[in-house]
């Protein structure tokens, strides 16, 4: 995926809707006894919301939410575990962006602990530069570069996550930026 300058749009709203439609069509396919779709809280929840209206299979929907801890935030800790049982059911992990592949590695072998019959993983955003640990995304959006992103439930410190594109920033110019000065995020 290539982007445009900082403030410009890197994914329009309809851009998006295509790619997770595309997504939900791969994993609808691959899939028909159903999964369970699982986000990680709280980047993927505009993708699982919009995943889970396009999935064509039963599909249960839970969420994890897991915390970086260590030196670097170099490890990850259980925060909001699943209620649904994942044993013997296949697993769709739904990501908003995979960096280093820490967080989808615990995931991964958490799952496969709890007996999940098949555990995939499904990114809307795919940054292989910075990728530490190799893991396998079955369903990948797009592949990006170190940009800054925000929007599409990327945030910068639990601000943007709701602008509908997805926008590279520069983060130093917007991290102090009064509220009224960031709506120019949420226009066409």
């Amino acid at each position: 995926m290539s982007l445009p300058g900082s403030g410009a749009a890197a994914l329009s709203e309809g851009e998006i809707a295509l790619i997770v439609r595309r997504l939900a069509a791969e994993i609808s396919r691959d899939h028909e006894g159903g999964i369970v779709l699982v986000g990680l809280l709280k980047g993927s929840v505009c993708l699982v919301a919009d995943l889970a209206r396009s999935i064509e299979v039963p599909c249960a929907i839970d969420f994890l939410a897991l915390s970086p801890y260590g030196a670097g935030g170099e490890r990850v800790a259980l925060a909001k575990d699943l209620d649904v049982d994942v044993t013997g059911r296949d697993v769709v992990v739904a990501v908003d962006i995979v960096d280093r592949g820490l967080t989808v590695s615990y995931v991964l072998r958490l799952l496969a602990e709890r007996g999940a019959a098949a555990v995939d993983i499904c990114t809307l955003l795919d940054r292989r530069v910075k990728r530490l640990i190799p893991v396998e995304l079955r369903y990948v959006g797009a592949v990006t570069g170190e940009e800054y992103l925000i929007g599409y439930g990327l945030d910068l410190e639990e601000r943007l996550r709701n602008v509908p594109s997805l926008v590279e920033v520069d983060p130093r110019e917007i991290r102090h930026s009064p509220p009224e000065s960031l709506t120019r995020f949420f226009e066409g």
